[in-house]
């Protein structure tokens, strides 16, 4: 047993322990998960097999997953939180503990952390929600982003050859210029995506400035409303911060929403992109309501929406 990794012993109530590596000089944790018959241990150092921790971190996901087990590590953990937070929208402390094994004075670190990096946030009744209106653009980008990339490749393959187009900034706009095949122009606020085009020559590419937001990484303003008036275009693609069915598509900034609403102004057609976790919410800022959309783009089906004779709904649901 002593020169054989990766290995796992059942052990009937274990908590995370820690001990000192005399080779490493370090304190190295043991990872746990529970299982039907207790809990599973795995090593997170192979004790003869020297390995890099990030190695270590993916073969020990892959013995989990064969195994059935969940790592426990707080890395690991806080991982998990987001990828759930991410599926559900938002969950209960009980509901973790019981997923987890863990105690919920060790949930309630986790999220802690993850509240103070402005990726979770309390809501009434003490449920747990990501807290999208304060998240910056690196963060958001990791959330779905397989889902992102499937309504990405739903709506480029609509656009038509040849069209103008306004992109909005976000991380769901971003993933369908991924998709785009000129000859095309596309006029965005976004440098991410001007960027993702400044090499391309079937893109003409004109990107609006005015003060920049390095949070969002995009620019905004009265000087970008400006710019963007002189601009025509046969569709608008808007990223959605908040949808509501009965009180429309709104923003969280001001300076967002009225470069949104110029957008929608000189375009012919207006669609919006949007994955499930920005329904059902409402933001301070109104861009306009459903009735001014004509394609919406989602990862999956919305029962709330009501038939208004003007949205046709596109659904990019998993094969």
């Amino acid at each position: 047993m002593a020169n054989s990794w990766p290995y796992t012993t059942c052990l009937p109530d274990f908590k995370y322990r820690s001990r000192y590596s005399a080779r490493s000089g370090l304190r190295e944790g043991l990872l746990f998960a529970g299982t039907k018959r207790g809990s599973c241990v795995v090593s997170a150092r192979p004790p003869m097999l020297p390995i890099s921790f990030c190695a270590k971190c993916c073969i020990m996901r892959v013995i989990a997953a064969f195994c059935g087990v969940i790592i426990v590590h707080k890395t690991a953990r806080q991982k998990y939180l987001i990828d759930i937070l991410s599926e559900k929208g938002q969950v209960t402390i009980s509901e973790l503990v019981d997923k987890l094994q863990v105690s919920a004075d060790t949930l309630r670190r986790d999220l802690s952390d993850l509240e103070k990096q402005g990726l979770a946030q309390k809501n009434h009744g003490g449920a747990i929600a990501l807290n999208l209106s304060i998240m910056n653009r690196q963060n958001r980008n990791t959330l779905l982003a397989d889902t992102k990339q499937r309504i990405g490749k739903m709506v480029a393959e609509k656009i038509p050859g040849g069209s103008t187009l306004f992109l909005d900034a976000g991380s769901t706009v971003l993933a369908v210029a991924a998709w785009i095949q000129g000859p095309m122009t596309v006029i965005t606020t976004s440098l991410d995506i001007a960027q993702h085009f400044s090499d391309r020559a079937d893109i003409e590419l004109i990107l609006l400035g005015g003060k920049w937001d390095r949070q969002q990484r995009l620019f905004a303003g009265n000087a970008t409303v400006s710019l963007l008036e002189r601009y025509r275009a046969d569709i608008a693609i808007l990223g959605a911060c908040a949808l509501h069915a009965d009180l429309g598509l709104s923003a969280s900034q001001e300076a967002d929403a009225e470069v949104k609403r110029a957008m929608l102004a000189a375009s012919a057609e207006h669609w919006l992109v949007a994955d499930h976790l920005k329904l059902n919410h409402c933001e301070p800022w109104l861009v306009a309501g459903l009735a001014d959309i004509h394609q919406l783009f989602l990862d999956r089906p919305w029962e709330e929406l009501q038939d208004n004779g003007s949205t046709q709904l596109n659904i990019a649901e998993t094969k």
